[in-house]
């Protein structure tokens, strides 16, 4: 026995709440033309139909699409409820197509739920089951709230239906128990009814009937009370069906000729053929060869009205179409995730070439910094030993100095002694050559000295005097003294000669110098070698 969910109340509850704000008058003949399709959904399918017909053909002209794809759903549930798999098929596919273009996942999402019961009432369980495990990792729950949560209820029963019928009675028992749990925290009884009901089911596929009897029941109870002509159609159906095999057969008669009735006049296409297919058997076994017979023509007529040929190849048809796109998709998330990766590659790619280049410059930099920290050490270690090596001439210098001193006071107190000996006058010529000497003594060595530390500061002074004037150590010694810009008395007392004769070596080192004209410095000139 084949059971399926149609999404149906849920879209005509909730689904207002999602759509386009309407003008006052469009509202009101909304409100009034939906409320008539769903006041005869229980009572007469083929004229809700007709205002279902009539309300989306008003809904696409003024372009609501979101009310009318839920027009659409409930046009596609009453296709289901006829036995009309093949254009609730085609309803549902268009939905799905428009919603994607609308980028609507909700509406999406409602329509992946509806095909996957398409493929549950033609009993393909395992792709019904593949569909809705597939719904399930595809739409994820995002809060808690009512609208989130009650698809569930749909999901949970329909693979549970799928996984009874390929002998999964465990998972589906699990799958059942999750949606009467689900539908009694959301105080649902539309879906609380059809839980209770695959439940009953359940237990006969265990041969579990007195179980299964009180599940069905339960559902019929809540039915009645909220007037649900298919689902209490449904629930007379189950019972008839376990009283028979109860050998209860005066109470299963009555249950299913109250279903058949009610299915006849509601035109519940499916219910007619299950009722009929098993009142004939109690006809039968009763010899009651005339009803036997009404019942198999009212069941082949049935038969004919949901199993036609053409019906089932449309619905193959439409199935073919929605697998195609469902791989389509399938292949543009694919494409899109190899986008992704090679887009994440290159990134990598990209980065590390960055980090490459940085490295690479921070080690040219690190090697230009060494190279000089290098340079610079050699410079220090080379201004380190010039100064080393001043120092060491300045040592040498004073040294030699101080044995000549030594040497100088050593012969002078020789000499002393030698003129302790001599008369007066051969004394004071004596002491006269003696102050001669250190005066020549001490000129020499005050010369020496400046003249060491002036080549260490002028190095190429004295050079380029050399190279390009023929001039006398003398001459040398005034022009440094010159290019300090020491007056002709200074450089007197320094050298022990007289301002005269220094006048006189300036006036000489200008003609050697080649300066003719009177107006040019020659400390100036000096300055400018």
């Amino acid at each position: 026995m084949k059971k399926i969910i149609p999404l149906l109340i849920f879209i005509s509850v909730y689904g207002m709440a999602q759509g386009q704000k309407m003008t006052s008058a469009d509202s009101l003949f909304y409100s009034e033309i939906y409320k008539k399709a769903t006041d005869l959904r229980e009572t007469n399918l083929d004229s809700a139909f007709y205002y279902y017909q009539r309300l989306e053909a008003f809904l696409a002209d003024k372009g609501y699409s979101k009310q009318r794809y839920r027009i659409l759903l409930d046009m596609g549930n009453t296709y289901l409820t006829q036995g009309q798999s093949d254009r609730a098929m085609e309803t549902y596919l268009e939905i799905a197509e428009a919603s994607e273009l609308d980028e609507d996942a909700q509406y999406r999402f409602y329509a992946d739920i509806s095909i996957a019961g398409i493929y549950l009432d033609s009993e393909d369980y395992e792709k019904a089951l593949k569909r809705f495990q597939k719904i399930r990792e595809q739409y994820t729950v995002k809060d808690s709230t009512r609208i989130e949560l009650l698809p569930y209820c749909v999901i949970y029963n329909n693979e549970g239906i799928a996984n009874e019928n390929i002998g999964k009675l465990k998972e589906a028992e699990e799958l059942y128990r999750k949606a009467i749990k689900l539908s009694e925290e959301l105080d649902e009884p539309y879906y609380l009814a059809n839980a209770y009901s695959n439940m009953g089911s359940l237990e006969v596929k265990r041969e579990n009937f007195n179980k299964a009897l009180v599940w069905h029941k339960k559902a019929l109870e809540i039915r009645k009370e909220s007037n649900y002509t298919l689902g209490i159609c449904q629930s007379q159906t189950h019972i008839g069906i376990i009283y028979l095999k109860l050998d209860q057969v005066k109470e299963g008669e009555e249950y299913l000729q109250a279903s058949l009735e009610s299915a006849m006049q509601m035109g519940y296409e499916k219910q007619v053929i299950e009722n009929s297919e098993a009142l004939k058997t109690v006809y039968e076994n009763r010899e009651d060869f005339e009803k036997a017979y009404q019942m198999q023509k009212l069941e082949m007529e049935s038969r004919n009205n949901v199993f036609n040929e053409e019906s089932i190849k449309n619905q193959e048809r439409l199935k073919a179409k929605y697998e195609y796109q469902l791989q389509k998709q399938i292949e543009e998330k694919k494409r899109e995730f190899r986008e992704t990766v090679y887009k994440f590659i290159f990134g990598i790619l990209l980065l590390l070439l960055i980090i490459a280049f940085i490295l690479f410059r921070l080690q040219k930099i690190k090697t230009r910094q060494t190279r000089l920290q290098n340079e610079n050490i050699k410079k220090e270690k080379h201004l380190l030993h010039q100064e080393l090596d001043y120092k060491n001439k300045k040592l040498m210098s004073n040294l030699m100095f101080l044995l000549q001193k030594n040497e100088m006071i050593s012969g002078l107190i020789e000499k002393l002694r030698e003129a302790k000996k001599l008369t007066k006058a051969q004394c004071d010529k004596a002491l006269s050559e003696m102050i001669r000497q250190l005066k020549y003594s001490h000129n020499n060595e005050s010369w020496e000295e400046f003249d060491l530390y002036f080549q260490e500061v002028h190095s190429e002074f004295y050079e380029k005097l050399s190279s390009n004037y023929q001039l006398t150590p003398n001459e040398m010694k005034l022009a440094a003294f010159t290019k300090l810009k020491l007056s002709s008395k200074e450089i007197s007392s320094l050298t022990g000669q007289s301002i005269r004769t220094i006048d006189v070596g300036r006036y000489r080192l200008r003609k050697k110098l080649g300066i003719t004209n009177s107006e040019v410095n020659l400390t100036t000139f000096l300055n400018s070698i």
